[in-house]
């Protein structure tokens, strides 16, 4: 028993310890400047998707609400929105995090499982403007989403 209870420890610790993990090898990438490492742990689809989520969410939830002025920009943002989302790639994400002066761990400000599946980063002060990273299982890594 004594084993077994061993090893669902050792389990447990390297399941909690895993998602940092992944973003120490995600802040080697960027000091090495290796895409193609960085593309390993971002899923850019989903990143796209949830980018276009949230502008709709905004669109919907912020702002005027009914009239024709306000369905009008509605629907311009939503088209921005989309072009926007587009344009989002690993090029992008890497200049986001690069504006982060130092390595990740100096401005992780936040760090939680939301589910067995999410973990949620925040990087910088509330109210400055912080970047928000949510990783995702995916199969055995952590995956920015």
């Amino acid at each position: 028993m004594k084993y077994f209870s061993g090893l669902l420890f050792l389990a447990i610790m390297a399941y909690l310890i895993s998602p940092y993990y992944s973003l120490y090898e995600i802040n080697n990438a960027i000091e090495k400047n290796d895409n193609v490492t960085f593309e390993k742990w971002v899923d850019i689809e989903e990143v796209r998707q949830t980018h276009k989520e949230n502008m709709e969410w905004k669109v919907n939830n912020v702002g005027p609400q009914g009239g024709v002025l306000a369905d009008t920009m509605r629907k311009g943002i939503n088209a921005f929105g989309n072009v926007a989302a587009d344009t989002i790639d690993a090029n992008w994400m890497l200049e986001r995090l690069r504006k982060i002066k130092g390595p990740l761990w100096e401005e992780l400000t936040f760090a939680f499982f939301e589910s067995p599946t999410r973990f949620t980063v925040r990087l910088g002060q509330l109210g400055r403007e912080p970047l928000h990273i949510q990783l995702t299982r995916q199969d055995w890594f952590w995956r920015v989403t």
